[in-house]
């Protein structure tokens, strides 16, 4: 299937993984709005998605907009905010509902607006990915040393577990819905924990967060 409703189809076939944990048992959906891109990811045994079952997955992901944020819009954990720059006496930056405001004290250029919206996509990434590790309190056999975004990391690289414990985030998880983000910081988080892929690493992440695999597949499409 070529498109549906403004989106390319990709379409992935997932082989049997060794480790029972890894194995993709239903078909699952990803749309991602900035890219005008959907990923439909199947067991090896499926036949790809028909329209119809894409109907649904897009109904279910809240009929999300084939295109990414236009001019005076800002993206902020899958949801499209309307960006209004205000005059005042102090510079400061806020969120009301759907709106951001960024308040000046003289007219920003277009590059002094990107820079305080991307300023704040970040700080907004890193609260949330602070409240996501406090609910896991108790849960979590080591805490992070630190956690930083990383504008550096590549594309497809969402996170990245150091050894000396800290874990850093990709600039870019501030574009996907919040359940990425906690994906993969339950990633990172087994990794403090077993510092590679092994079974043990594996039990660890789906103790954390059982249905990490689902989420995991958007590293195809970032």
């Amino acid at each position: 299937m070529p498109a549906f409703r403004g989106f390319r189809v990709r379409t992935f076939r997932q082989a049997r993984a060794a480790l029972a944990e890894r194995t993709l048992r239903g078909r699952v959906f990803h749309f991602v709005p900035w890219k005008g891109v959907a990923g439909v990811f199947l067991p090896a045994h499926e036949f790809p998605a028909d329209a119809a079952a894409l109907e649904a997955a897009w109904a279910g992901a809240g009929a999300p907009l084939p295109h990414p944020p236009g001019p005076g819009e800002a993206l902020l954990f899958g949801e499209i905010l309307r960006v209004r720059p205000l005059f005042a006496g102090a510079e400061d930056t806020w969120r009301e509902g759907g709106e951001l405001f960024l308040a000046y004290r003289r007219r920003p250029d277009a590059e002094a607006l990107a820079a305080r919206v991307e300023a704040f996509r970040r700080g907004a990434l890193l609260a949330r990915a602070e409240a996501i590790l406090a609910g896991w309190e108790g849960r979590l056999a080591r805490r992070p040393a630190g956690l930083a975004v990383w504008p550096r990391l590549r594309n497809r690289t969402l996170g990245q577990c150091m050894r000396s414990g800290e874990i850093r985030l990709n600039p870019r998880l501030a574009d996907w819905p919040a359940g990425i983000l906690e994906e993969t910081l339950a990633h990172e988080a087994a990794h403090l924990l077993e510092f590679n892929h092994s079974p043990r690493f594996w039990r660890a992440l789906g103790a954390l967060l059982p249905d990490w695999l689902p989420r995991s597949l958007v590293h195809y499409l970032a």
